[in-house]
């Protein structure tokens, strides 16, 4: 028998009474985000004016930037929590969120005068930001986790990783209501640190709670 047809006999062995795997993720991942939803308003208040900022550039970028990050990771995570199952097409669309970012931050630099730089970049309390961010990601992470081990992911890190990726990207969409900054700077810089915290959180977590 070949590795791949035994992995599989053996995923199809220890695949668990319940929902399917990509049921189990939706359902998860939704109650996930509820109580991350919960969360965020009872933890931070919504930004103010945010109708007129909605009608700006730098602003409009977030929400593209981060929906294309979460497409992106929930179909790796479908895809890991599967044995085998290729993510290299899924990561390929993650990877231009961060090229967005870097674009964006060159076309700042180009436009702001030098001494504004840091400024920008510190923003209004950027570790408030991280820190509000990865708090916001961890019922998400959980719920992912939970949902994960109705699958069979071989790899159990880089599952756990991407629900990590998941979880930072969901939050850091809801945080854009609260968030006063939008200079491409600092979301580039806290933006990304808060979702590769959380991608961390879940590579570790997974490692230890995914493994079969």
């Amino acid at each position: 028998m070949k590795t791949d047809q035994l992995i599989r006999a053996l995923a199809a062995d220890r695949e668990p009474a319940g929902p399917k795997p990509g049921l189990a993720l939706a359902l998860a991942g939704a109650a996930g985000f509820a109580l991350s939803a919960l969360l965020f308003i009872w933890l931070v208040p919504m930004r103010p004016h945010l109708g007129e900022a909605m009608r700006t550039f730098p602003f409009a970028l977030k929400p593209v930037e981060m929906g294309i990050l979460v497409v992106a990771s929930a179909a790796m995570v479908l895809r890991l929590a599967k044995p085998g199952a290729p993510v290299l097409g899924a990561l390929t669309i993650a990877a231009l969120v961060p090229a967005i970012m870097v674009a964006a931050a060159g076309i700042e630099l180009m436009l702001v005068p030098r001494a504004e730089w840091l400024v920008r970049l510190a923003g209004t309390h950027w570790y408030i930001c991280v820190l509000n961010m990865v708090l916001l990601s961890l019922p998400i992470l959980a719920a992912l986790l939970f949902g994960l081990r109705y699958g069979a992911p071989t790899r159990p890190a880089l599952a756990g990783a991407g629900a990590g990726l998941l979880s930072g990207a969901v939050a850091a969409s809801l945080y854009i209501a609260h968030c006063p900054d939008d200079s491409p700077l600092f979301v580039g810089a806290w933006f990304t640190l808060a979702i590769a915290i959380a991608t961390a959180i879940g590579a570790l977590a997974g490692s230890r709670l995914l493994r079969w």
